[in-house]
């Protein structure tokens, strides 16, 4: 691979992002389009405007009152908003610095995926970074205030460290993983379940590498309580914020969304596992959840208060058995379509939304009609705007060819038996993020999960048959 390759993939990636916040729909797209953008940059204007994580609203001063600590949410991303703000403030130039910090992180994800796997082709590792880099979904959320990037960026470096420590079973590759894996918790909440899973995933390689290995028993000496290392490793980088939360309430939690969570997978299980539309699904979710708490009762205020530190426990404990109770063909049907959505959509929405493009109200009207399967989704295309037709069409062509990509890879991989305790890591992690969301999947979820997709989708092009390189 040529330096000259290198340079010009930079220079396009420096000049499409220039180009997609020139045209975007104004200075303040990257707060106005990204989801819960608000949940982000409000805890870290409050950490430089008054040395403190709150949910404020942005009129609050000290002399009105005690602030509403934010608990439903973990520091990190705020912590890096709260960089360019306590230079720029909430100006244009603000929203400038963040986006050239998360399409660096992005630039990065795509670097360190390079080199992930020992066995690519090393003429194609800059499609791995190109594919990375310029994967519409990533690309945009780049540009949005959301938490996706640098979690991305971090999960990165977590499977790097894994598969060092697959190479190379040191104690400073398991600490290194339990590091960034903790990080990786105080960016997202989702994070922390990958904490858990750490343990279970080194387990595996262990007990692979020992049956591989001629001295099974000088390899076994090695005691299994290593695995755990990261796991301590990471509660201790993670602990100051449990810390924190107690503080300020008197309980200890990591985050308070798990009502919250939950009630939104109840509401997508309504909508798309039994028909409802949404609004009908926000009521009948609300109701049911109104009438568990006065027939327990239990505070009803909490029905509006789901992420309160006083509530998330009892609402939830409710929540997960409405939706237990649902009818097994709602939930198959609503985690279909779940999955189809996470794994097969393109991101188009957002970028659409960045650029102005018209026909955010019909998008906004299909996805609060009662959904009908493929004649919603004809409907939609029917009534589009040739625009946003266009870019669906892009996007998903992207989506698919990489997806198809990716089966091959998969496919080469267990018939060469190239490279299978890789590809059993890489599977975990999609299988827990994909498990996690539950009804909820969307592309925007994704995103951490674009880089293992990325690589399997290249894998199929990059195994060398004629030489084992492990």
């Amino acid at each position: 691979m040529s330096r000259k390759s290198e340079w010009i993939m930079f220079f396009i990636f420096v000049a499409v992002n220039i180009i997609l916040f020139v045209f975007s729909v104004d200075t303040d797209a990257p707060l106005s389009v990204g989801a819960d953008a608000g949940q982000y940059l409000r805890p870290a204007r409050s950490l430089v405007d008054y040395g403190m994580f709150a949910m404020n609203p942005p009129e609050w001063t000290p002399e009105m009152g005690e602030a509403r600590p934010f608990t439903f949410g973990v520091p990190l991303y705020s912590i890096l908003l709260a960089v360019p703000y306590y230079f720029f403030g909430q100006a244009d130039l603000f929203y400038i610095m963040v986006i050239i910090i998360q399409c660096c992180l992005l630039y990065l994800t795509g670097w360190i995926s390079r080199s992930l796997l020992p066995f690519f082709n090393s003429n194609r590792t800059i499609l791995i970074h190109a594919l990375i880099v310029f994967n519409p979904n990533s690309l945009i959320t780049a540009h949005l205030i959301q938490s996706e990037t640098l979690f991305t960026f971090l999960l990165v470096v977590v499977l790097l460290y894994i598969f060092k420590y697959i190479k190379n079973n040191s104690t400073s590759n398991l600490m290194a993983i339990g590091l960034s894996v903790g990080l990786l918790a105080l960016t997202r909440p989702a994070g922390l379940y990958l904490v858990y899973m750490i343990p279970i995933i080194l387990l595996v390689i262990q007990v692979f590498n020992i049956l591989k290995s001629r001295n099974k028993i000088k390899f076994a000496y090695r005691p299994y309580f290593s695995i755990f290392i990261p796991l301590l490793v990471a509660f201790l980088v993670i602990s100051p914020w449990y810390v924190r939360n107690y503080v300020n309430t008197g309980e200890y939690f990591f985050t308070t969304t798990s009502g919250y969570f939950l009630f939104d997978n109840h509401i997508q299980l309504l909508q798309k596992g039994s028909g409802y539309t949404n609004n009908d699904a926000v009521n009948k979710a609300r109701s049911q959840l109104l009438t568990s708490l006065q027939d327990t009762g239990k505070d009803t205020s909490c029905v509006n208060r789901l992420r309160d530190f006083k509530c998330h426990k009892l609402t939830f404990n409710l929540l997960l058995s409405h939706v237990v109770n649902q009818p097994l063909e709602a939930h198959t049907k609503a985690l279909l379509y779940s999955w189809a959505t996470l794994y097969f959509t393109g991101g188009a929405s957002n970028i659409r939304n960045y650029l102005g493009f018209s026909g955010n109200s019909l998008i906004v009207a299909y996805q609060n009609e009662k959904f009908d399967g493929i004649n919603s989704i004809l409907k939609l295309f029917n009534n589009a705007e040739t625009s946003y037709i266009v870019l669906l069409f892009i996007t998903m062509l992207f989506v698919f060819v990489v997806r198809t990509m990716a089966f091959i890879g998969i496919y080469r991989i267990i018939k060469d038996k190239e490279g299978i305790l890789y590809l059993i890591v890489l599977f975990s992690v999609l299988l827990l993020f994909t498990a996690m969301y539950l009804y909820l999947g969307q592309s925007r979820f994704r995103v951490p999960l674009e880089p293992i997709l990325m690589l399997l989708a290249v894998l199929g092009l990059s195994i060398d048959k004629n030489k084992n390189k492990h």
